[in-house]
């Protein structure tokens, strides 16, 4: 009795260390179009991806982890659509709302056994196809009828881009060392911002909206959130993970009505609805 009660206890801890790590990503959205009014986008993600290499580094240290060349090579080919990912998302977000890329980017969850199945010929079964159509139908209302603007269609690709990296990533990290393929991909996202940088960056104001948002996805979703994922996901149910981690673009829209303004019609909050169901049924086992 007492075990079953830790256990409980365990998981309950872990589902709200859980909702803050989705709260921490659905923050991202607004923080990072408000620190875009200041700071180009390749710029913002070299600096954001080159502060968390720093931070990952005495991780890497306290773990013990060896250089593993095999995993160099793997976290390389991953990181490039890692930086496809935030590339198009941070670009995104000059174009459309936070509300909409916080809800779009969460379809990386719908895709991934799309992409899986495509790549390495992974099972698709009839919830994900039940998931894709509700994504699309969810997608068609969010847009408010009036087709996708530019933004939105950079986001959807950055989702793409996502659920491509996740299914390398259960590809790879069989044969590789995860840490050491985590720190290489946000290694190569740093690197590969940095030369585009110099030849796009026509706004570099470093002002507080931009130390606030550096320190949201730099420290916070990028290294704390990351590990506390992998730490808690152990102490509960995958449901549990799913449904909570679905709940990323409702705190966007949350956070974006709080420092944007930014309010749905009636049907994009239905779009919206059938987005989140989509995440939840493909994420649950």
């Amino acid at each position: 009795m007492q075990e079953y009660t830790t256990k409980k206890t365990y998981r309950i801890c872990a589902d709200v260390g859980l909702l803050f790590v989705a709260l921490i990503w659905g923050l991202t959205f607004p923080v990072i179009k408000i620190a875009l009014n200041n700071l180009s986008p390749f710029a913002f993600n070299t600096i954001r991806f080159t502060i968390a290499s720093i931070l990952f580094l005495p991780v890497l240290i306290a773990l013990k982890t060896k250089f593993d060349g095999k995993a160099l090579a793997n976290g390389f080919k991953i990181g490039i659509f890692v930086f496809l990912g935030y590339t198009l998302q941070t670009l995104g977000l000059d174009y459309t709302t936070a509300t909409n890329a916080g809800f779009i980017t969460s379809l990386y969850v719908v895709f991934t056994p799309i992409i899986a199945f495509l790549i390495y010929k992974t099972s698709f079964g009839l919830k994900d196809v039940i998931s894709t159509i509700l994504a699309f139908v969810g997608l068609f209302l969010l847009s408010g009828y009036s087709g996708f603007n530019i933004g939105d269609i950079l986001i959807l690709m950055c989702a793409i881009a996502f659920a491509t990296e996740i299914s390398m990533i259960s590809h790879y990290s069989k044969t590789s060392n995860p840490t050491m393929l985590a720190f290489i991909q946000i290694l190569v996202v740093a690197i590969l911002s940095f030369p585009v940088s110099l030849f796009t960056t026509v706004k570099f104001n470093i002002n507080h909206d931009v130390i606030n948002a550096l320190i949201v996805t730099a420290i916070l979703a990028t290294v704390v959130a990351k590990f506390m994922q992998n730490w808690l996901q152990k102490f509960t149910m995958p449901s549990d993970a799913a449904v909570i981690f679905s709940m990323e673009g409702v705190f966007s829209h949350i956070f974006a009505i709080l420092m944007l303004n930014e309010i749905l019609s009636f049907n994009q909050y239905i779009g919206a609805a059938l987005v989140v169901l989509a995440v939840i049924i493909v994420s649950m086992k």
